[in-house]
């Protein structure tokens, strides 16, 4: 079956589990890049994929799920406050802090942990956060940080009235947030390609329960070599069990 191929393909290049996201799903992104590619059927579709790495880039951010809102799930953010206030604020000796946030989609998680660290006290020059996504796509709207109501939900009217400017094409963030971040293009399964530092913290949300098996435990490998020593890692809520 030639979306089996195809979902194979995605599968060695993302390591996503297509079961996670469903066939249909898939499908209607297989069909919406073979019409924009203007290709007669699946079959030739599939000769595409397999000899153009471009159409194969442009698949997976049909594919991939970029939803997210500023502050998604409060608690880790909660937490990371606390946690600066207690164990960092109180050492003028700490080195700056290093976060990194993957997969960072839009922009909202790095731009939401930038917030948090600024809340906590922290000055600008006192932390930095790597954000990393497989999507160009989302990397290019985060990196113009440009956002609609819908990236807003919940109890978020301080932060919008701190860090962002109302405009006529929705809420632009300001300056001094956006200097402290970031964005990189990179696939976690390509761990060339990513930075080589060491973090104090990782955020690695909602990422982990898209990956096949083998993908998930390279994947965490990854993640324990990039994270300090009594370093945190924040998953999202359903991937404690992983």
């Amino acid at each position: 079956m030639i979306q089996a191929t195809i979902e194979a393909l995605l599968r060695k290049k993302i390591g996503l589990d297509g079961s996670t996201i469903g066939s249909r799903q898939i499908a209607r992104a297989i069909e919406t890049r073979r019409l924009a590619c203007g290709l007669p059927d699946q079959q030739t579709y599939l000769q595409q994929l397999q000899t153009s790495p471009q159409e194969l880039e442009s698949l997976i951010e049909t594919v991939v799920v970029l939803e997210t809102w500023f502050f998604r799930d409060r608690k880790p953010f909660g937490f990371l406050s606390r946690y600066v206030i207690s164990e960092w604020l109180p050492n003028p000796n700490y080195p700056i802090l290093r976060i990194l946030s993957i997969p960072c989609s839009t922009g909202e998680e790095p731009y939401s942990i930038a917030m948090t660290l600024l809340d906590a006290g922290l000055t600008p020059n006192q932390f930095r956060v790597d954000a990393i996504d497989i999507s160009k796509e989302a990397l290019h709207k985060a990196r113009r940080a440009l956002y609609s109501r819908n990236s807003f939900r919940g109890n978020q009217l301080q932060q919008q009235k701190r860090y962002f400017k109302q405009t006529a094409d929705g809420y632009e963030l300001c300056q001094l947030v956006r200097n402290t971040v970031n964005f990189k293009h990179g696939n976690i399964l390509d761990p060339l390609g990513l930075a080589q530092s060491n973090y104090d913290i990782i955020f690695c949300r909602n990422l982990l329960i898209y990956l096949d098996k083998s993908s998930r435990f390279r994947a965490i490998q990854l993640l324990d070599r990039l994270l300090m020593p009594k370093g945190l890692l924040f998953v999202g809520s359903a991937e404690t069990g992983v």
